[in-house]
């Protein structure tokens, strides 16, 4: 998602802080008005950095005088302008320098406001009379006016703008307020839009050839206006970054440039918005963290933010934009070459994956991988075909059949069942458990607590390996390089009752060795694994669940080396996971740190000093796992 840098100017000609903006067009010609120190009102084109006065032959400046609203590519402006017969619109050439009066026939004589101008020159506006406001549509060729009237309207209707295909906003007012419109001339339909911010009213003033629609909401009675776009279903907010000024965000053409108005708390003043790509991250870091929205908190609900960290803090944050709210977060990974920063989504509806490319905290691309029944649950990723890519293990909810699929630049490649493995069996984590720089796989019994390993190789389980019973108060929390010995996946557990954390060192598909790292407080919840204060570290992140702080703990030796806050987050942003950046390998590999978060037990920490050594006993078990078994899969 980009950043929205802004630019504020004033009409060199207009009292101070009288300057307000509305249309534009995609040379960022921007129209409207200003008064000057007389207090009579101009129009103005504001065009290449220079400003040229519009002035109405017909207005009389002691009436109002010229008010210029919108502009198209051919640099054809309407507005109003007053005299003693009252408010007429416009219509300006710029090629003759002519002002062509519009008066609507069904609008009381001065009545007339001309307010938004189409490629193909058809004028959208508002007029009243004795039955109060409504808008209207122009069509020069046959000098033809059309009534809009939102049907939900019982105070007035406003027609604002209008796009190359006649799709139509404005706003409307009923009894709970005034609320946004677009309306579509095609079916004759108008659809309510109403920002899931606003407390006191939405207002649509403009719209683009791509759909997108700018305006402004209010959060307040007096001084609570906000500007928005929206695209795709989503609002965004558009706000100067000015401290409490107020934004009304007027047109948007069709490079998303958006003009609008500034509030600064005494002054007026014109601007305009232009979208950036978001800054790379800073050097140093080495770890990105993903949220995502709420779907139970309206502002937010399906947006994506992204947060560089390195050395122990997060170093820049970043929206990644916003995705519908049917679309849960599943992982980060390198679906789409090196990159472990892409992210995965899927549909809770359909089952579809769909992968976004995220690069330098910007989203590249996106790709659909198809849709997958809902009986079939994501188990984990890692490089299970041996390829270096990150693949995808699902698993069926009612059989207990597990399958593998390739993913490769933002393709499945491949796919491939691997068996099936009791319902009492569940996914602890994926690592280099065999030693040998494979992605294998540890499940645990949720009635014995029983830990077996498979390897995985090409798609295969090429071994199993029980490694013992840990009793079931202790859950799986994540895993990661914690004995910092080279190319091993460790194992640590908490808890549930206490929150201490242990940590098994595995190698070559044995329990190695274990150790203590202490008792963190149970109201802070496992984050994800990753290298936050250096490269190649495998360190854990805790959040708190009634703050939303996030706090680290520097992992080495099988240590807690070191701890620090890493800042805290409303908690209508949900963790979504944690990649290295830059990547280093393929998840689940030797090479890779990167955690798939919410496929491991939740458990808590951040408080506790340690506690003596006191290690969960490992015990033999007779009944173990059988290997997974193959049979035909259609």
């Amino acid at each position: 998602m980009p950043v929205y840098t802004f630019t504020t100017f004033d009409d060199p000609l207009a009292h101070t802080g009288s300057t307000q903006a509305f249309g534009i067009n995609d040379s960022d010609q921007i129209v409207g008005r200003y008064a000057d120190n007389n207090g009579v009102t101009h129009g103005f084109l504001y065009s290449g950095g220079a400003f040229t006065t519009l002035d109405d032959p017909l207005a009389l400046p002691g009436s109002g005088g010229t008010i210029a609203q919108g502009i198209n590519a051919a640099g054809q402006v309407v507005g109003f302008y007053n005299n003693a017969s009252g408010s007429h619109g416009f219509l300006y050439n710029p090629n003759s320098g002519t002002y062509t009066p519009l008066d609507d026939p069904s609008a009381s004589p001065g009545s007339t406001f001309a307010q938004g101008i189409n490629s193909a020159g058809l004028i959208v506006g508002l007029y009243a009379n004795a039955s109060g406001e409504h808008g209207f549509l122009y069509n020069p060729n046959g000098g033809t006016y059309t009534t809009l009237d939102d049907p939900l309207a019982t105070a007035g209707t406003s027609a604002w703008g209008i796009n190359s295909a006649g799709l139509i906003v404005g706003n409307y007012f009923d009894n709970t307020g005034v609320h946004g419109f677009l309306f579509n001339p095609n079916g004759g339909t108008y659809a309510t839009l109403d920002d899931p911010l606003a407390t006191f009213g939405t207002q649509a003033f403009g719209i683009n050839d791509a759909g997108q629609i700018s305006g402004s909401y209010q959060t307040r009675p007096i001084n609570g206006s906000h500007g928005f776009v929206y695209s795709g279903g989503f609002f965004t907010t558009v706000d100067d970054p000015l401290t409490n000024a107020q934004t009304f965000a007027s047109g948007i053409n069709n490079n998303s440039h958006v003009s609008g108005t500034l509030f600064d708390g005494t002054d007026l003043h014109g601007f305009l918005e232009i979208p950036m790509p978001n800054p790379p991250p800073p050097g140093g870091t080495t770890a990105d963290m993903v949220l995502r929205g709420s779907n139970t908190s309206p502002g937010v609900a399906g947006q994506y933010e992204i947060y560089d960290i390195g050395n122990n803090a997060i170093l820049s944050g970043n929206s990644l934009g916003q995705v519908g709210t049917s679309w849960a977060f599943v992982t980060l990974g390198g679906f789409n070459g090196s990159d472990t920063t892409d992210m995965l989504l899927r549909n809770s509806t359909t089952g579809g994956f769909e992968v976004y490319d995220i690069s330098n905290n910007n989203i590249t691309n996106a790709a659909f991988l198809g849709n997958v029944g809902m009986d079939w649950q994501v188990m984990g990723f890692g490089n299970f075909s041996s390829f270096g890519e990150t693949d995808m293990m699902l698993r069926n909810v009612n059989t207990g059949g597990v399958e593998v699929y390739d993913i490769n630049n933002n393709q499945i490649i491949g796919a491939a069942f691997m068996g099936t493995v009791g319902l009492d069996w569940q996914v602890g984590g994926f690592g280099n458990f065999s030693s040998r720089g494979t992605s294998d796989m540890i499940l645990r019994n949720t009635q014995t607590g029983g830990l077996e390993v498979y390897d995985i190789d090409s798609n295969q389980i090429t071994g199993a390996a029980f490694m013992g019973t840990v009793g079931l108060d202790w859950q799986i929390a994540g895993v990661g390089n914690f004995s910092s010995m080279p190319g091993e996946t460790d194992v640590i557990m908490r808890n549930k009752n206490t929150g201490g954390l242990e940590v098994y060192d595995i190698a070559n598909n044995q329990i190695t060795g274990a150790a203590f790292l202490g008792t963190v407080g149970l109201d802070w919840q496992f984050a994800g694994v990753a290298p936050v204060h250096g490269p190649g570290t495998s360190d854990l992140v805790l959040r708190n669940v009634n703050t939303g702080q996030f706090e680290v703990y520097d992992i080495a030796n099988n240590q807690i080396t070191g701890a620090a806050p890493l800042g805290q987050v409303g908690l209508e942003w949900q963790l979504g996971g944690f990649a290295v950046d830059p990547p280093s390998g393929a998840m689940g590999s030797s090479g890779s740190t990167s955690q798939l978060v919410q496929a491991m037990a939740g458990f808590g920490g951040g408080s506790g000093a340690g506690e003596s050594l006191n290690t969960p006993p490992l015990s033999a078990e007779t009944s173990r796992q059988p290997l997974l078994t193959t049979p035909q899969h259609g």
